[in-house]
């Protein structure tokens, strides 16, 4: 009897833990994506469309013996348009996209928000972040511009910097573009905690993003001892034209 109990109680065990699961990763198909953006009824912004992505990179947990996601070599952001600026969502897997929510003010670009979603090993996990005073590209335009922002959510909040690197030319089916190169580190505390760090190369003339490079290196704690989360991605705009 006793045998039989611990064996049903290990069982219950490696369901919670999820070492019974099977951890997968399905890419989103464009062509759905296309679909949603069409079916939503949205109105015709000029920047709203899906855009495609030369994609590289993934991410990955060490919980529960490790589990990695390879992106897709194509993946897309749907751009909409939102009474401060747009929103830019990417997803790249059933579960796994991000969502940034770009606003136009008197001080320039700023993140106002952002969303970020994961699944692993069929648990999925959401967290949303609203932002102040992050100023992507300034007003001024001032190359050397330095300005510091927190970002909080229901879980933590995270402290740092956008940093304005210059103006650099990105190629985007075979033709040079002028973009503006930000970068923003971030320093994550609270239930999470670890580094975050996006590099972007917004388009001179119209903000849409030409690349996007995502480097995360955060954990969040379990009874067992810390998860630690890895990411590397690097997104290169197809086309500017968008699917719609």
């Amino acid at each position: 009897m006793i045998v039989v109990v611990l064996a049903a109680g290990a069982l219950v065990a490696a369901v919670a833990f999820g070492l019974l699961l099977h951890d997968t990763a399905t890419p989103v198909s464009i062509q759905d994506v296309v679909r949603r953006f069409r079916e939503s009824g949205r109105g015709p912004g000029r920047l709203d469309g899906v855009y495609l992505y030369a994609t590289r990179g993934g991410e990955s947990v060490d919980a529960l013996g490790g589990a990695h996601h390879r992106y897709p070599a194509k993946t897309s952001i749907t751009a909409v348009t939102v009474p401060c600026g747009v929103r830019l969502e990417w997803d790249p897997l059933e579960g796994r996209s991000a969502t940034w929510t770009l606003c136009a003010t008197s001080i320039g670009i700023e993140l106002h928000a952002w969303e970020v979603a994961h699944r692993f090993f069929g648990q999925s996990d959401r967290t949303s972040y609203a932002c102040s005073g992050t100023v992507l590209v300034p007003s001024d335009d001032t190359s050397t511009a330095r300005a510091r922002y927190r970002c909080r959510s229901s879980r933590g909040h995270e402290t740092g910097h956008a940093q304005l690197l210059g103006v650099e030319l990105v190629q985007v089916a075979g033709a040079k573009r002028r973009a503006v190169h930000v970068r923003t580190v971030a320093t994550v505390k609270g239930g999470d905690h670890g580094t975050e760090t996006t590099d972007w190369w917004l388009d001179e003339r119209t903000g849409l993003p030409l690349r996007i490079a995502l480097s995360n290196r955060t954990s969040r704690p379990f009874f067992l001892g810390d998860v630690h989360y890895r990411e590397d991605a690097d997104l290169r705009l197809v086309s500017t034209t968008p699917l719609r």
